[in-house]
Parts: C-alpha cells; structure tokens; sequence
C-alpha cells in the first residue's frame, strides 16, 4: 500500500475514533527494534501502582517497518 494511501487509513481510524467520544495515538516500530524486542505488549499503568497491567501482545510478526496506533472508544458509545 502506498504511503498516501496508508496515512490516509490511518487520519480515517483516528477520525472515527474521536467521533466515537475517544481517541487515539499513532508511533512507528522499526524492523530493528521489533528483531530485538520480538513482540510487542500494550499494558496500563495507573499513577499510584508501581506495576502494570498487559492488556495485549502482538507476537509472531515478521519483522519489518509497521505503523501502529492505538485506539480507545468508549464502550457506552457502540459503533453502528
């Protein structure tokens, strides 16, 4: 996919995300740093706790350039 084509999935996600009441956070991880890291984890971590909470990981990926974002919608907003 071209990269016109990919930044403009990725403005349309985010878009849709904030008309749904939420919101949403765009990074890179580059073939490297996925060699070296081999999967990647999406956790929280409240202010007063010193630990963190993994919600997800993303394991088996072959390792190249990917774009990631992160969405968050509310869950009283259902979507369609």
């Amino acid at each position: 996919m071209p990269d016109a084509k990919k930044e403009k999935l990725l403005d349309q996600i985010e878009a849709e995300a904030i008309r749904a009441g939420g919101g949403a956070k765009r990074g890179t991880i580059t073939k490297q740093e996925l060699e070296e890291a081999e999967e990647i984890r999406v956790s929280i971590r409240p202010p007063m706790f010193l630990g963190s909470t993994e919600l997800f990981t993303l394991r088996n990926l072959e390792p190249r350039d990917y774009h990631l974002i992160l969405v968050a919608i509310p869950r009283e907003n259902e979507i369609g």
